[in-house]
């Protein structure tokens, strides 16, 4: 095999094979503009007839529902799952929307204020081309809060033939998964006919709970999920001009880590796009729309206490909008760009057997962002500089709050829970107490009388290099500065909640209007050895956070908010969105080596470590350290993988957060890839193969009464499953 390698796009194909990765380089080109992006890592979904490069070929199972599942094979990256469908992305020990993630561009804002329904959850892996991570210093392009890295989803586009005669192609797939019972059917087809094009797709994803290595079922983990859209185009020469509607329909699915379960969540998605040349320059531009619906329950899918069933009804509204132009010159390549998204909340609990329980919890919540960013690239050399300027303005607001809990009940003892109150509680403990009702009323009225239209203004860059220092090894250098502006949760969230972003650590929160931007200052270093049968890619990184946000405990200015918490929620440590300081910093490397034509070696591994500054503490839900070695054998037909995953025991647990520590363990997996003819191709594995019985740490805590965990210990991982699938292109 040859690879043409130069400093200006270094990038890595990964080559995805059920739970297998090999890493290989590529070009890869900026799905935001012209300009390269030095270092970025594709998993793409390969769908060609026949097996061109055995060694490129990457695709994720279509047997796992959650399409964030496919970063585990990326060097720093990892997923927290509260869910089989709400896999929030984490890199570097990042996570949430700290991550930039967006679909062919548009940022993703979902309704969920626990974040059930992430950016990820809104594709599905058939109509998937490929997910981009950027490794290193994300550039400012990337999107409007890269704080914590950039993934970019790129969808299937309806494909122009310019053929005189209708043209017309697609796949259709079908999968199973034995653990849970799950079924995946998906269907894409492309319409062509000269230069317009038509794309339809739909997908349909169903499984029941899950089992761990011992039996224990995991409950509730069912989940079925329904995915439909089109995508018009129309290309010339010098133009192109795209219409796409995306549908999504989630219906009883279980998020056992969280206090609810999805009822449903419904959304609609259009966008429009196009590009462009004006003279010598080339442009882009895109429109967006997202209308989400969703609904939550305790009691649907769990245990619960009759007098206790609460729903909590969400909505969200989000416009975005990108306009990028860019052109050559003797100096290099330019970049000039306009972006932003205005988004809008509301959230309402209610209990359906009690009329009067109502608690507005976030009231047209407005989240609105724009920017500005350049970016210059030139060669001097073997040396590739990229240089990104952005300016993001935010600015944020709600409407008056209210909350009515039926309630008038009198609290004769506080002592189990009050906790740490100051001292003159104490000859209060036979006394009359506050009711919920009028503790409620207290934290509304500080709400509502308070200023809440807040505005940030933050200035992000980011400075890459990459020399070529010889003809196998090159290095990369990054520096950064970046912001995130809080989000609304982290603002307005006035009453103590669990609405928290999908943190799922078992505490109540109550937000701060009057928060500070978060700034980080970062570094990557990188090198990059490449022969003809060996390549191998080390990072270390470090960047020091200013004003990071973190729950700190309550204190005597939030009176009323702990003892709503210790009353309502039995929580003896509720914790307030802070501005804190903290650094995270460590190392994650990916590498192959080709045995022989046939046989390959490949790994990743990846160490994180995150501290508070201000305090002896570590930060909250860090991947561990963990890593994954891969045998692969590949001939004109058949592709096979052995892969070894082994995570460390997590030690480095954060205090604040009563986090709990988690053991090591290491897996078997096993897949099979069968071409059994241009067109029909086979694949199949097991994944556990030992059946081992483990707890991933980033996999939250269970909060589901009278199952087989007891609650709040760390939920089980699915235990032994075979998974087969079956791909048919036309």
């Amino acid at each position: 095999m040859n690879f043409t390698l130069t400093p200006l796009a270094l990038a890595v194909n990964l080559v995805v094979l059920g739970s297998s990765a090999v890493a290989l380089p590529a070009l890869a080109n900026n799905a935001q503009g012209t300009i390269k992006d030095i270092e970025v890592i594709t998993i793409s979904n390969q769908r060609h007839n026949s097996l061109v490069d055995n060694q490129s070929y990457a695709q994720g199972k279509t047997t796992e529902a959650d399409l964030a599942n496919w970063l585990a094979s990326v060097p720093g990256a990892n997923i927290n799952s509260n869910g089989p469908i709400t896999g929030i992305a984490q890199y570097r020990g990042l996570f949430g929307d700290r991550v930039a993630t967006t679909l062919d561009g548009h940022p993703i804002i979902g309704a969920g204020p626990n974040a059930m329904d992430t950016p990820l959850s809104y594709s599905a892996p058939l109509i998937v081309d490929s997910m981009t991570v950027y490794r290193g210093i994300a550039p400012v392009s990337a999107g409007m809060s890269t704080i914590g890295g950039a993934i970019d989803i790129s969808m299937r586009k309806a494909e122009v033939l310019n053929s005189e005669n209708v043209h017309v192609s697609g796949d259709l797939q079908a999968g199973y998964r034995s653990n849970n019972s799950a079924s995946t059917l998906s269907g894409v087809t492309n319409i062509a006919k000269g230069d317009v094009a038509v794309l339809l797709y739909g997908n349909t994803q169903a499984g029941d709970s899950m089992e761990s290595g011992d039996g224990t079922v995991i409950e509730p983990t069912d989940f079925d999920k329904t995915q439909a859209g089109f995508d018009v185009r129309h290309s010339t020469e010098n133009n192109t001009v795209g219409l796409s509607y995306h549908y999504t329909k989630t219906t009883d699915s279980g998020t056992p880590a969280l206090p609810m379960d999805i009822e449903y969540i419904e959304s609609s998605r259009i966008n429009l796009d196009g590009d462009f040349q004006l003279g010598q320059w080339q442009g882009e531009w895109s429109v967006g729309y997202l209308d989400a619906d969703h609904g939550m329950t305790n009691f649907l899918m769990r245990a619960h206490d009759p007098m206790k069933k609460r729903r909590n009804t969400a909505l969200a509204d989000t416009t975005d909008f990108k306009f990028v132009l860019n052109r050559e010159f003797s100096f290099g390549e330019l970049s000039f760009g306009v972006d932003g998204y205005l988004a809008t909340h509301d959230s309402v609990i209610t209990n359906p057997t009690n009329a009067m329980f109502e608690v507005v919890n976030f009231n047209n919540v407005q989240d609105d962002r724009f920017g500005f960013f350049t970016e210059w690239q030139n060669q001097y050399g073997e040396t590739t500089v990229q240089l990104g300027v952005r300016v993001k303005h935010a600015l944020s607001n709600a409407d008056e709050v209210s909350g009515n809990m039926a309630m008038n009940m009198v609290i004769d003892d506080m002592n189990s829970g009050m906790g740490d109150m100051n001292s003159g509680m104490d000859d209060m403990n036979s006394a009359m107490m506050p009711s919920m009702g009028s503790l409620l009323s207290d934290l509304e009225g500080d709400f509502n009388n308070a200023e809440r239209k807040v505005s940030d203004t933050n200035v992000d860059i980011a400075l890459s290099t990459q020399t070529q220092l010889s003809e196998t090894l090159s290095l990369y250098v990054g520096v950064g500065m970046k912001n995130r502006a809080p989000s609304y949760q982290e603002r307005y969230l006035w009453t103590p909640m669990e609405s928290t972003g999908g943190l799922a650590d078992g505490h109540t929160y109550i937000g701060d209007i009057d928060l500070e931007s978060e700034t980080a200052y970062q570094g990557d270093l990188g090198l990059t050895w490449q022969s003809s049968d060996f390549m191998i890619a080390p990072h270390v990184f470090y960047q020091s956070i200013d004003n990071y946000i973190q729950g700190t405990p309550l204190d005597m200015d939030d009176a009323s908010a702990k003892m709503m918490a210790s009353m309502m929620s039995k929580d003896n440590n509720p914790l307030k969105f802070s501005n804190v300081d903290a650094k995270l910093y460590g190392a994650d490397v990916n590498w192959y080596y080709n045995l022989t034509d046939n046989f390959q070696l490949s790994g990743i591994a990846s160490y994180v470590k995150g501290e508070r500054r201000d305090i002896d503490d570590n930060l909250y839900r860090i991947a561990p350290l963990n890593g994954q070695v891969s045998v692969s054998y590949h001939n004109e037909n058949v592709i096979t993988n052995l892969t070894l995953v082994a995570v460390a025991a997590q030690d480095d647990v954060s205090a604040t957060n009563t986090e709990q520590a988690t053991s090591g363990y290491g897996l078997v997996n096993i897949d099979v890839e069968y071409f059994v003819t241009n067109d029909f191709t086979l694949r199949g594995g097991v994944d556990n193969l030992l059946d081992r019985e483990y707890q991933n740490h980033l996999g939250g805590y269970n909060r589901v009464k009278e199952v087989g965990t007891p609650v709040m210990d760390r939920l089980p991982s699915e235990g032994l499953s075979a998974w087969v699938e079956a791909t048919y292109s036309f």
